[in-house]
């Protein structure tokens, strides 16, 4: 449980000495308004930890989420300073649902640390928004009431507060509570090294309670670099966007059309063919693999749990057949592309570069469960282009001498798409296709001391469209009808062909 002391609210003296981690008031004038003058609290350090830094605070507030600010103070480098205060500040809002406010930052030399003086001033402490770490995270309840919780760190100090414009309801304090852990989880993986994305928790909120999600943070990861995060999630969409010195990415999930979802089975399925295609490009195209594996991680998070759908009644429900010709996916789009780098430099306009776009859309049409008609497109484009040795066995080390510019200049473009289409008239099945096109680029430029010796483009590309009508009803060619066990088989293997394939030679043949 969380013993908080309101910030107005007096604390009797304690007479009982420190322990590790137990925040205690020692103020000599208890039971006063200490207004902005200096009070003397006790706070013990860490067990490990034999010259814990004199600390100075903005209040005398007591927590836990207070206590472990002291430890990690003493404890962590700046941005693990962040090391479970947002869960921990996330659970106590859930609990009492009061505001809180606590800073704290190193005090003076003068204070004898050993003898574990804390300073507490709030008129020389005021951190709040001034680290280089910050996290803020916005959880709108169903009710209208909109809860704010802020992080930051730097340095020389650690701030934490929160705040809400209402009253919290049971069932809004409990659905807070859900989120403690998967909030610190988020923070975690922003504070990692290399930084990871993390939001796959905070997609599943209670959706009777909770309206919507909002985080938004950005993280010092060396002495010039920040990574950046905004995330948003509601019943309607998920967007996310992040930003750091590998590159940047932007997610977007259409939550508004439930009825195109499929099984979790399904789900995982497309979602596991999607991200073999951005291992495929990511090789092509030679990706930076932090990168890649930030986004990778930020898909299958945005698309991990899109909860139970609501499908309001009398509409189209998709069938077997139908979803046969689907992903199963909610629709999206999807983007990254690394920071560009001249690792060229007798070459500085010759840039290393990566980017890469995904997208499906899907659509339902018709007046009818009998007069339906199903269409979904995925779309994919790589662009990249990197420097390689001349021979595959050589080591590529440019630098401005004419015996070092001895290598190839490589450009991809890349493009797929695949396009299915399902219509029914008065029940009877009256289309079914699947179009897919795959086209790829390969320029080399290849440079012998520094002189361009060569510049050969390979084109290739393949198209196919395919009529299923009879694939789905061989009777229309005078064939059997495929039983129950034939059926399941043949639209198993249908939903295996309609996934992008970004390979000219992988498309399936007519």
């Amino acid at each position: 449980m969380t013993t908080i002391t309101p910030l107005n609210r007096t604390t009797p003296a304690v007479a009982t000495p420190a322990t590790a981690g137990a925040y205690t008031s020692t103020s000599a004038a208890a039971g006063t308004n200490d207004g902005g003058a200096s009070t003397v609290v006790s706070l013990g350090a860490a067990a490990n930890d034999t010259q814990p830094k004199a600390l100075l605070w903005e209040n005398r507030t007591r927590s836990t989420a207070a206590t472990m600010m002291a430890q990690n103070f003493n404890n962590q480098s700046a941005s693990g300073r962040l090391k479970g205060l947002g869960g921990e500040l996330l659970k106590q809002v859930s609990y009492d649902g009061e505001d809180f406010s606590q800073s704290v930052q190193q005090a003076q030399s003068s204070v004898q640390a050993d003898t574990y003086d804390m300073l507490v001033s709030p008129s020389q402490v005021s951190q709040h928004g001034m680290g280089d770490n910050q996290i803020a995270l916005t959880v709108t309840t169903r009710s209208g009431v909109k809860v704010e919780l802020k992080l930051d760190t730097g340095d020389n100090s650690i701030a934490i507060e929160a705040h809400s414009n209402g009253k919290l309801n049971e069932s809004e304090r409990k659905a807070l509570g859900k989120l403690a852990e998967a909030f610190q989880k988020s923070i975690d993986g922003l504070t990692e090294d290399p930084p990871r994305i993390d939001v796959a928790g905070l997609t599943q909120f209670d959706h009777s309670a909770l309206s919507s999600v909002d985080l938004k943070g950005q993280v010092k990861i060396n002495s010039k670099d920040t990574q950046r995060i905004e995330f948003h999630a509601d019943a309607a969409q998920r967007t996310l966007s992040f930003s750091g010195p590998a590159g940047s990415a932007n997610i977007a999930v259409d939550l508004s059309q439930p009825a195109s979802w499929g099984s979790k089975e399904q789900q995982a399925k497309a979602l596991g063919k999607y991200l073999q295609q951005v291992d495929q490009a990511g090789a092509r195209g030679q990706g930076d693999g932090a990168m890649i594996s930030m986004f990778k991680d930020a898909f299958t998070g945005m698309n991990s749990n899109y909860g139970t759908p609501a499908i309001a009644p009398r509409s189209i429900v998709l069938t077997d057949q139908d979803r046969a010709m689907t992903t199963g996916l909610a629709d999206f789009k999807a983007s990254f592309a690394q920071t560009e780098v001249a690792s060229n430099p007798a070459r500085l306009m010759e840039k290393d570069s990566f980017a890469y776009e995904l997208s499906q859309k899907t659509s339902i049409s018709g007046t009818s469960q009998l007069d339906r008609g199903i269409s979904q497109q995925q779309q994919s484009h790589l662009k990249a282009q990197y420097h390689a040795p001349v021979k595959a066995d050589a080591r590529l080390a440019l630098d401005l001498s004419r015996n070092s510019q001895n290598y190839k200049y490589i450009t991809i473009d890349d493009s797929a798409s695949s396009s299915t289409n399902i219509a029914y008239d008065k029940g009877a099945l009256a289309k079914a296709t699947l179009e897919m096109q795959a086209n790829q680029s390969t320029r080399v430029l290849t440079y012998t001391l520094g002189k361009l010796k060569d510049d050969h483009t390979t084109p290739s590309g393949k198209s196919m469209t395919r009529d299923l009508l009879s694939t789905l009803e061989p009777e229309r060619e005078g064939l059997p009808a495929l039983s129950d066990e034939a059926r399941a088989q043949v639209l198993a293997k249908l939903n295996n062909q309609i996934f992008l394939q970004s390979n000219p030679d992988a498309l399936p043949s007519t």
